[in-house]
């Protein structure tokens, strides 16, 4: 993005003279409509963006403002012979272009920039709504008929952004429940349902006239769905059950909210024997997992002796025994897909080296990712580092170990335990105190500290780290913060700018002297005082609010006024005017208020 270049003139007294500014924008184009004040003096450039002004004041008090724009202040000296022209270049406020998206067709959007008090309502239709926003933090209601209010805090930047948002419209909610029989049927229950074999993840299809109303997996547990009171049709979809369904099922949430479905049991039967070697293994859990993911376990005994019935399919097979493994020549996809059959099989296994399993935290138990970990026994060393949720693994020779964990921003910590032979050490818990630190400053306004205003902390993705509230000299501080870590403080106070600060890294050194200063909050109100013949009131003193200004030759003057103002006293002398003008009904910036002298 261009820089804005502002052509500063050096200018020395002289008696009149003509100055034509010449407004562009970033792109070098003409801006036309741009209101521009020299030192009260008020016109608006043409489509040349062009704007002439005549005077013979030695300092000029110059700004331009125009819609979707910065508005621009400078002063200049006046020069020997008097300026001619300039160019002035205008910067365009960033925004951003937001599509909203609801599961309903039609509802209201209210929203408000936080620190203002007014909403503003849109309706949406067709289940979206596209906005455009001044970048900035925005308090939101979303509803539609019937519907729970839906408050969300959200922040734009200059960017174009697709949101998703959730309203809730109650419906009746019925729970539903498989259960594996020797015939297939269905019952409604109110309460107790009795001993039930939950099937492994089937899918139910309901529908309603021949539509399909919803899709939902049978696990082993009541799954809640909401349906409209009605007659259904259920269907089972597996390839084992072909042509399962249950016709013209009368739902009422009143009195067969929770439902059972028994579905007729397919199986086959797997039998075999754990080995390793020629010694059989007791205690070994084996699982048969099938192309859709679902899992089936069983146990062999003292023996080493294992049997199961499993709906017919193809099988990867793996096993979890400490100390061992399933041969990596049995490591195959099992074809167990005749029902009813008896399949033999025999599981040699593999010895493992004995395991270490941990997982490493902060001094509040929340896990630590990525940390460097170093465990030894004897000459040998691996290294690894902590997973997402703060978990390690490794497999070493059993016997006396020591185990270091290291992370920027903690203190190391080390622990010395013992491995025994063909066993997992797990449950192993490493904290880490981290190092920390504090951020302080001073907060206030362009020319006075702030006192009692409420300051958060946040990280990089936007989420609360802290709060705190500033005493009576403006002093803030935020103790006790995380080091290494990215954030940035916000502050949000009605009557100013919400301010962000830039992203900063907090290191072991305390962070001071982080001040703040606020933006205040005003409206501009351009004040047009015509005589009773319609003549601008020209080069008059007028008193508002008991502040003297003066007008322009065309009798118009600019206020600057606080952005809660609610109305105005305005006083001419000369012509013993006095008049309170009321605000409350103006609702842009800048307002133009025309009054009639008599």
């Amino acid at each position: 993005m261009k820089k804005l270049i502002f052509l500063f003139i050096v200018l020395f007294s002289i008696s009149s003279y003509s100055i034509t500014i010449t407004i562009i924008g970033e792109d070098a184009r003409p801006l036309k409509e741009v209101i521009a004040n020299i030192n009260n003096q008020v016109k608006i450039s043409d489509s040349k963006g062009r704007v002439t002004f005549d005077t013979s004041e030695e300092f000029l008090n110059i700004s331009i403002s125009k819609e979707g724009y910065k508005e621009e202040v400078l002063t200049l000296k006046n020069s020997v012979d008097g300026i001619q022209n300039f160019t002035l270049v205008m910067k365009q406020l960033n925004t951003s272009y937001v599509t909203f998206e609801f599961p309903v067709s039609d509802g209201l959007i209210e929203y408000r920039e936080v620190g203002t008090s007014r909403y503003t309502q849109v309706p949406f239709l067709g289940g979206s709504k596209s906005i455009e926003f001044l970048s900035g933090t925005y308090e939101f209601i979303f509803s539609a008929k019937n519907s729970k209010k839906n408050k969300q805090i959200l922040n734009f930047k200059d960017r174009s952004e697709h949101l998703f948002i959730d309203i809730d419209i109650p419906k009746n909610k019925f729970f539903i429940l498989g259960n594996i029989s020797k015939n297939k049927g269905i019952k409604f229950y109110k309460d107790n349902i009795g001993k039930v074999v939950p099937p492994k993840n089937l899918t139910l299809v309901i529908f309603q006239d021949g539509k399909i109303k919803k899709k939902i997996k049978l696990k082993d547990t009541f799954v809640p769905i909401e349906l409209e009171d009605g007659i259904y049709d259920f269907m089972i979809e597996d390839r084992f059950y072909s042509d399962l369904y249950f016709r013209g099922l009368k739902l009422n949430s009143t009195s067969n909210k929770n439902i059972v479905i028994s579905i007729p049991s397919v199986k086959t039967t797997i039998r075999g024997f754990i080995k390793n070697k020629d010694q059989f293994i007791g205690g070994a859990k084996i699982s048969f997992t099938d192309v859709d993911n679902n899992s089936y376990e069983t146990m062999s005994n003292f023996a080493g002796e294992f049997s199961i019935n499993i709906p017919p399919q193809k099988y990867k097979i793996t096993l979890k025994k400490p100390g061992f493994i399933l041969a990596k020549n049995q490591n195959l996809i099992y074809d167990f897909t005749i029902q009813k059959e008896i399949y033999n099989l025999t599981l040699n296994t593999e010895e493992l080296l004995s395991n270490v399993e941990g997982v490493v935290t902060d001094d509040k138990g929340i896990p630590i990712s990525n940390a460097d970990i170093m465990v030894k026994n004897g000459e040998t060393i691996i290294y690894l580092k902590s997973d997402d949720f703060g978990n390690f693994s490794t497999s070493i020779l059993p016997g006396l170990l020591f185990i270091k964990v290291e992370k920027d921003g903690y203190k190391a910590f080390g622990v010395v335990t013992k491995l025994e032979r063909f066993s997992t050490l797990s449950g192993l818990k490493i904290p880490l105190t981290p190092y920390l630190s504090s951020i302080s400053g001073i907060i206030g306004n362009s020319f006075t500290p702030l006192s009692s205003l409420h300051l958060t902390l946040r990280n990089r993705q936007g989420e609360i780290v802290a709060n705190t509230i500033s005493n009576q000299n403006g002093y803030y501080e935020f103790s006790d913060i995380k080091i290494n870590n990215s954030y940035f403080i916000s502050v949000g106070v009605q009557s100013y700018k919400y301010y962000y600060s830039d992203v900063f890294t907090l290191t072991k050194d305390d962070l001071i002297n982080k001040n703040i200063i606020l933006q205040g909050r005003k409206i501009r109100i351009y004040l047009e005082l015509l005589k009773s013949s319609k003549t601008p009131l020209s080069d008059q003193e007028v008193i508002v609010g008991g502040v003297p200004y003066k007008t322009d030759t065309n009798g118009f003057l600019l206020l600057e006024l606080p952005e809660d103002t609610k109305n105005i006293d305005i006083e001419v002398k000369s012509y013993g005017y006095q008049k309170q003008v009321d605000l409350t009904s103006m609702s842009k910036s800048p307002n133009q208020l025309t009054i009639i002298i008599k």
